[in-house]
């Protein structure tokens, strides 16, 4: 932080003037920090932006007016032109360290990811097995039941009757489903 002397050494300007060029900054809505005299404190951002405004003004292409607003605007969207060294290495360390940690965490990711696949096939995998042992449970069943003759197939013919009144046609059960299952 810069204290309002500084800040008109540095651009090397009258405190009467650094005063209004603060209060149009005010105006557009930007807050100064201050001390516990009331005395308003400077960061670089603020710095940077009066410096503009006074360039600006001095060049002839802006008005003062035009200059505090396009100021504001950059200081409201935290646009810094110039920050200092010290402020870009804290900002590089710090974006490094972030960089660092997502790598770390896509790395842990990753790694869960790659145990839940495993978790998966190792279930699916268990899976087959079982419908294998199905399977082959089911083929044995079915080799074991003997094929039933059908009702109304033709007998063999050493079991025909010898003549057609000895033929018997079989009767249609038409007993009730329970009546038939216990045989009643």
């Amino acid at each position: 932080m810069l204290t309002p002397s500084e800040v008109s050494t540095k651009l090397k300007i009258q405190p009467s003037t650094l005063r209004k060029y603060s209060a149009l900054l005010e105006q557009e809505g930007i807050q100064f920090k201050r001390t516990h005299k009331n005395a308003r404190l400077y960061t670089d951002s603020e710095y940077i932006a009066i410096k503009g405004i006074i360039a600006a003004v001095h060049s002839g292409k802006k008005s003062l007016e035009e200059s505090v607003a396009e100021a504001s605007r950059d200081l409201k969207k935290n646009i810094s032109v110039a920050p200092r060294e010290r402020d870009s290495d804290d900002i590089a360390t710090a974006t490094l360290n972030e960089v660092k940690q997502l790598k770390i965490q896509l790395q842990q990711q990753e790694e869960r990811q790659k145990e839940r696949d495993l978790m998966f096939v190792e279930v699916l995998e268990k899976m087959q097995r079982k419908i294998d042992v199905l399977e082959d449970q089911q083929k044995q069943l079915l080799a074991h039941v003997p094929e039933k003759p059908e009702l109304n197939a033709p007998e063999s013919p050493s079991q025909q009757p010898e003549s057609e009144s000895e033929t018997v046609t079989p009767k249609k059960d038409t007993r009730g489903l329970w009546a038939r299952i216990w045989n009643k």
